[in-house]
């Protein structure tokens, strides 16, 4: 499910849905058309089954996805070279059962499974298996062009450019929440409120407990773009409550609120996606004040191979002084990758980063990408995080603000709508900040990903 600030998202998968394209949300796919349409996909016959009274059918969908990932950490005078090699899988299938043009069910069922070599493991790179979503929406169109729809039960969220508030497909285990949302859509904008609480995970089977993650509520509203022919203009408001976050400062309760702006627009050579965010509230009983600006500016030049150059700034407050009790350190809350290039090295929180990129479409299907991140510390007396907020390196570990550069190369084929393939290679040159650290000389990064999905 998209939330707030994706105007006519029904409208415009349309013409997705009759191409048989795959969603990366299974659960935003409408597969009715195939009520009156030719049966040509080999997994048509599961899109749309149908039942015996008009207008109820089910459909069936899945995922296999399979990533090899690998790091490795040069050798030093003191140290023998680290050498992580490990493989991903993740498992998807879901139903959806509509019961006429109002009523339907989604239930989606995935296992996160990780095999190999890995001394860093993260919190979302295992869970044996357990409901990723189970929902019931309900839509009724009040007048023609404007629609309401609530939803409730467990489902994936995300906010405009899912800088804040995202399913994080990137994961090996995709983010879910539970909750309810209730949104009001028009031609032309759109108003969206949650209530929601983050779903905690275990590595267990149907163990992930919907009453011990963290909670979440907003609100946003959102038209179309001034000045492009796709794109949205919008406010947001998020508020997060947890009962422990750790930052460098020291740990304690947290209960933070967040207003933001968006700007996003897609025209014939230009694109943009900007965000605003400020953020205020209590953590440990002093107050907050952060604040985070993204930009993202491309520009497709009219050639062969349609390459599009772009620039991504990004600048997130760190703490200014780790004794004094108030706190500066922006809150990513539940972000995607957006932030910190294809690999995802980083989290916002007091980096501020530059990023300069060439994407270009040898084939229609296949894209290929250069980019290279470098990263400052905002704030010399706060550390490096993790887009979920773990420390990576206090700001203890060493002096200066530059933390470093990883030039990357990316591909995406996709040789048939149900498979695609991605790989990364990467290499990070450490900066003046980790010169003491145990990635003084860099490291090296690659994935390589195969999935299906129907």
């Amino acid at each position: 499910m998209l939330v707030a600030l994706t105007v006519l998202a029904a409208d415009a998968q349309q013409p997705q849905q009759q191409q048989r394209r795959y969603l990366p949300d299974s659960s935003d796919e409408d597969w009715s058309f195939l009520k009156d349409a030719p049966k040509s996909d080999v997994w048509d016959p599961l899109k749309y089954i149908p039942f015996s009274r008009d207008g109820w059918f089910m459909t069936l969908s899945g995922e296999v996805r399979y990533r090899a990932e690998g790091l490795r950490i040069r050798a030093t005078d003191q140290r023998p070279a680290t050498i992580d090699q490990y493989l991903l899988q993740r498992y998807l299938s879901g139903a959806d059962m509509h019961f006429g043009p109002h009523a339907r069910f989604f239930t989606e069922v995935q296992s996160g499974i990780i095999n190999g070599a890995v001394r860093t493991a993260r919190p979302t790179d295992q869970n044996s298996i357990d409901v990723h979503q189970a929902f019931f929406e309900w839509q009724q169109t009040v007048r023609p062009r404007q629609r309401i729809t609530a939803k409730i039960g467990r489902q994936e969220l995300a906010i405009g450019s899912t800088r804040l508030i995202s399913a994080s497909p990137g994961l090996n285990v995709k983010r879910s929440f539970d909750g309810a949302s209730l949104s009001y859509r028009t031609s032309s904008w759109a108003v969206v409120g949650v209530a929601a609480r983050l779903v905690a995970l275990s590595t267990g089977a149907f163990d992930d407990s919907w009453d011990s993650g963290q909670l979440f509520w907003g609100a946003a509203a959102g038209g179309r773009s001034p000045r492009f022919e796709r794109g949205e203009l919008g406010v947001y408001y998020l508020g997060t409550s947890k009962s422990e976050t750790v930052y460098f400062q020291g740990a304690g309760a947290e209960r933070r609120h967040t207003l933001g702006m968006k700007w996003s627009g897609t025209g014939t050579r230009f694109d943009l996606n900007y965000d605003g965010i400020y953020q205020w509230g209590t953590f440990g009983g002093a107050s907050i004040r952060a604040w985070g600006i993204a930009t993202e500016t491309g520009y497709r030049v009219p050639v062969r191979w349609r390459p599009r150059v772009s620039l991504r700034t990004d600048f997130a407050s760190g703490d200014r002084d780790p004794a004094n009790p108030e706190l500066d350190s922006f809150n990513p809350l539940f972000p995607g990758n957006s932030y910190s290039g294809a690999v995802g090295l980083f989290g916002p929180t007091n980096l501020t980063d530059l990023t300069a990129a060439v994407t270009i479409a040898p084939r229609s299907n296949l894209t290929i990408g250069f980019e290279a991140p470098s990263y400052w510390r905002t704030s010399i007396h706060d550390g490096v995080y993790a887009t979920d907020l773990r420390l990576l390196a206090p700001p203890t570990i060493g002096d200066g603000k530059y933390v470093g550069t990883n030039p990357s190369v990316l591909a995406v084929w996709q040789p048939t709508r149900h498979v695609q393939l991605q790989g990364v290679i990467t290499r990070f040159i450490s900066g003046k900040f980790l010169e003491g650290s145990f990635v003084s000389s860099g490291f090296g990064f690659y994935s390589g990903t195969v999935v299906y999905r129907f």
